[in-house]
């Protein structure tokens, strides 16, 4: 097998490349047909996600039919151990992701970030459907296949643990092209590298991804919490409480699963 430095890199590499050049042609296309304004962006990546889930589910399950033949791994059934971990990951999801996004309002970075502030008018530019559809469901499969499901396992597999959680966690955050969403992304995706590797299955590193993004949307469409954006006594103590839950999921899960 080879395992020279610039295979290694190519294994990364290769698989993002696919992702983004299919994403890119059917965003392309979407374009021709629905147009680019900020009305329809939610649908063109709902659609974009839908077809690249093909692509990297194939990466992801030539990696898991080799990690199989080698590893005994426990076949997934609903058991009390699985719907624990399937809390877990939606709780600690949902909160930390509330609690950085509470963090960088507080800052003047969305203010002066203009790739967020593009990439947020088009995210919440349309039809609530999409958003729930594309950004909460199918856009955390497409992704988590990908960055947990492929990177950060290659990843691990070549660097260890660790430099594998930070790493992928840095590249995806990268990846989304702008200072805010990289932080966010950033953080983020070490959670979910860390719920993949202590649950052994990727449906946490998707249920924790989808928990944070459904948390955005529904305070973005309702209002909810946006108190908590505002560096407030109750902002500032909405922030600490969830990130001191997350804390302790994080510190339960080190010590007992």
């Amino acid at each position: 097998m080879k395992t020279t430095k610039g295979y290694r890199v190519w294994q990364i590499v290769y698989p993002i490349g696919i992702y983004y050049v299919a994403s890119s042609l059917a965003y392309f296309v979407c374009s021709l047909f629905l147009g680019m304004e900020n009305e329809t962006y939610m649908l063109r990546q709902t659609i974009c996600a839908a077809v690249t889930i093909p692509f990297v589910y194939s990466f992801y399950r030539q990696d898991k039919v080799i990690e199989d033949a080698v590893y005994e791994r426990e076949r997934f059934s609903l058991n009390g151990k699985q719907i624990r971990n399937i809390f877990l990951a939606l709780f600690t999801g949902g909160a930390l992701g509330i609690a950085v996004n509470n963090i960088l309002a507080m800052t003047p970075l969305m203010q002066v970030s203009e790739g967020f502030k593009t990439a947020n008018e088009g995210f919440f530019g349309g039809q609530i459907l999409f958003e729930l559809l594309g950004s909460c469901l199918l856009v955390p499969i497409a992704e988590e296949l990908l960055f947990r499901g492929v990177v950060y396992k290659r990843l691990r597999l070549y660097l260890g643990i660790r430099p594998g959680l930070i790493l992928s966690a840095l590249i995806f955050g990268a990846l989304h092209f702008n200072l805010v969403q990289f932080l966010y992304a950033g953080i983020l995706g070490l959670l979910l590298a860390y719920l993949l590797e202590k649950t052994g299955y990727l449906y946490a590193a998707v249920l924790g991804h989808i928990a944070a993004n459904t948390m955005a949307v529904l305070r973005q469409e309702t209002g909810w919490l946006n108190f908590a954006y505002e560096p407030t006594v109750a902002g500032i103590g909405l922030t600490l409480t969830l990130l001191l839950a997350a804390g302790a999921v994080i510190w339960y899960m080190e010590k007992k699963i």
